[in-house]
């Protein structure tokens, strides 16, 4: 069976993680779609040739975050993965617990990320609307929690080596959420100060911290 979401059509779904439970796991979801799942158990050393023959394997992807604990499985995590996906239009959804130093490697790539699910969430109907979105905004049409605007964001706390903290004004003006200074401009890092005021394309509606993604970042 297929489903065909704004004249995408999708009918098999590559299922990528390292550990054979999970991916067995996540396959029983794909199945009760009436999708046909496309089991990654082999490991994949090469993701340019991987990106390029996709298509022809598979119509969508779910995958783990994590996809490095088993040695030469995937050369990149599930979130770098997704983000490259969405480059190439392949609808996507990423599935991975929601744990503090997750979330600080995943931000970077949020805004190409445009569904997360914690396995909990992973079911077919959560499937299913996770690609709806995909293919949605892939054609210009994004949700309220997706769509970034022009904002304030203050620098609160430089106190640590990796890590500063941002109040974002326009969002929670009482939350401070982490960010790593990696993924900052790299002409920006060394200036980082508490008190600084700096703009970047943040989406405003989000719901939760976990959810933010910062995009052209300058010195107000």
């Amino acid at each position: 069976m297929a489903v065909t979401i704004d004249n995408v059509t999708i009918s098999k779904v590559c299922v990528i993680d390292d550990d054979e439970t999970s991916r067995e796991t996540m396959q029983l979801t794909v199945e009760d779609t009436k999708l046909v799942p496309i089991s990654q158990s082999d490991s994949v050393f090469d993701l340019e040739a991987y990106l390029s023959q996709l298509r022809s394997k598979a119509d969508a992807i779910v995958t783990d975050h994590h996809l490095r604990k088993r040695k030469n499985y995937f050369p990149v995590n599930g979130a770098n993965f997704v983000y490259r996906c969405y480059d190439q239009k392949i609808p996507s959804v990423l599935v991975t617990r929601y744990e503090q130093a997750d979330i600080d490697e995943i931000r970077k790539f949020r805004n190409k990320i445009p569904t997360i699910l914690t396995p909990a969430e992973f079911t077919p109907d959560s499937l299913l609307m996770g690609l709806e979105t995909c293919i949605r905004e892939f054609n210009g049409v994004l949700t309220p929690i997706r769509k970034s605007w022009r904002t304030l964001v203050r620098v609160d706390d430089v106190s640590t080596k990796s890590n500063f903290f941002v109040v974002i004004p326009a969002w929670n003006k009482n939350e401070m959420i982490s960010l790593n200074k990696n993924d900052l401009p790299e002409v920006l890092r060394e200036m980082i100060k508490p008190d600084m005021r700096l703009h970047a394309n943040v989406n405003i509606g989000a719901e939760h911290a976990n959810e933010l993604f910062f995009t052209d970042w300058e010195v107000k």
